[in-house]
């Protein structure tokens, strides 16, 4: 595709009226999305903690959730079309003002865009050298610093930049990483860091100043976990007041923990499990958290595929997703769509919300049929039929991709 005008826009799908009373006769609205469901398990005091401990025989109609439940409204954001600017179908991240688009498979250059979807700049590039980087595990946007900063794989050093894209400076971490996730504090001049405890590596977590010189850690004690890079390491970020941690144990399968990082005290603060009966055969799962839910998924035995020249990879088998009222400790099976897009299923509830946000990063040959299907949908009001058609008719499959971005209620 040539040079060409930039076509850039938002467009915004409120949550009509209607729709939000056809998600409420399935579910009823936020406040009332548990109150037929039974206590599907309780907090048990761990030391000074308090960890919900879900007991899965407990769990027992599915339900069906509307994204409106969660969201107010969903923006519809079409990336600039100028050639430097276009992206696969990556992954995202947003802060109040930006977007970085990403992806290490295959390893891609990290671009900045304004909300608008206005191309800014790539930000520093792939390679071996100074301010480059191959597989970034992890990513902040900082506005209060004007920075952004990555986290490689196999890694010592955050790196940092300017919002122009500009290598600034290797900030030095306290032990070689395989992956990790971060949070920077630039008011106060720190880097909390969890990684994934290879048992090679001394500690889980630590605060450490600019510098590189540590404030506290965490032993990687009872987390440390074999060689093996099926493990992860998963942050949400969906409650502004947490930093939330799940070291995610593959390889071997065990009954996980999610996590505050509590840097003040210095802690990684117990706050949910799962109750696994058969503790011979804990299948491959993963908790995750939103502001007033803990959330999470079962999967089947694992599917094998065999890679060309050897190797296998393994895929999750059927996977099921529940969520718990935190206050009430009400639970259920659930499955989510999205009524914004004619009750569209979404297939990833959990991992669709990061840092606070619903976050799709869309292709527009994969958005149109997505489209097509939604306006089949006979329950649409004329006024969201026609915002659906307006959105149908105005791309074109050599557009650059299409966010869909939803901020979570808090």
């Amino acid at each position: 595709m040539g040079q060409q005008v930039k076509v850039v826009g938002v467009l915004t799908l409120a949550c009509l009226a209607f729709s939000c009373q056809t998600g409420s006769k399935r579910s009823g609205g936020t406040a009332d999305l548990l109150k037929d469901a039974p206590v599907v398990g309780e907090y048990v005091q761990v030391g000074n903690d308090k960890v919900f401990t879900l007991n899965p025989e407990l769990l027992k109609d599915t339900i069906s959730i509307p994204l409106s439940n969660f969201i107010d409204d969903l923006e519809v954001i079409k990336l600039d079309n100028r050639d430097e600017a276009l992206v696969s179908q990556t992954g995202i991240t947003i802060s109040d003002n930006y977007i970085v688009t990403h992806s290490s498979y295959p390893p891609q250059p990290y671009k900045l865009f304004d909300r608008k979807g206005n191309y800014i700049n790539t930000i520093g590039s792939i390679g071996q050298g100074p301010g480059e980087y191959k597989n970034v595990y992890d990513v902040q946007i900082d506005e209060p610093a004007n920075r952004v900063y990555l986290l490689p794989w196999m890694s010592r050093n955050l790196l940092a930049y300017d919002l122009k894209g500009v290598f600034i400076e290797a900030i030095p971490l306290n032990t070689s990483i395989p992956k990790g996730k971060f949070r920077v504090d630039s008011k106060n001049g720190t880097v909390s860091v969890v990684c994934l405890p290879f048992q090679n590596i001394k500690n889980v977590a630590w605060t450490q100043d600019m510098k590189g010189t540590l404030i506290d850690s965490i032993p990687s004690g009872h987390l440390a976990l074999p060689f093996d890079f099926s493990n992860e390491v998963m942050v949400s970020r969906n409650d502004p007041q947490t930093f939330d941690v799940l070291i995610s144990s593959v390889t071997p399968t065990r009954a996980d923990t999610l996590y505050h990082f509590d840097t003040k005290s210095n802690r990684l603060r117990p706050v949910f499990t799962y109750d696994y009966k058969d503790k011979q055969n804990i299948p491959w799962h993963m908790y995750s958290e939103w502001p007033e839910y803990f959330t999470g998924n079962t999967s089947g035995p694992p599917v094998a595929q065999h890679v060309e020249g050897g190797g296998t990879i393994y895929t999750p088998g059927e996977t099921a997703y529940y969520i718990v009222d935190k206050e009430s400790g009400k639970g259920s099976w659930f499955k989510m769509y999205n009524d914004f897009l004619g009750d569209e299923p979404i297939r990833w509830p959990n991992s669709a919300f990061a840092n606070g946000y619903y976050l799709i990063n869309n292709e527009p040959g994969n958005l149109i049929p997505r489209l097509e299907k939604a306006l089949k949908n006979p329950d649409l009001t004329e006024k969201r039929r026609k915002e659906l058609t307006d959105l149908l008719n105005s791309i074109d499959e050599n557009d650059n991709n299409y966010l869909l971005i939803g901020k979570l209620k808090s």
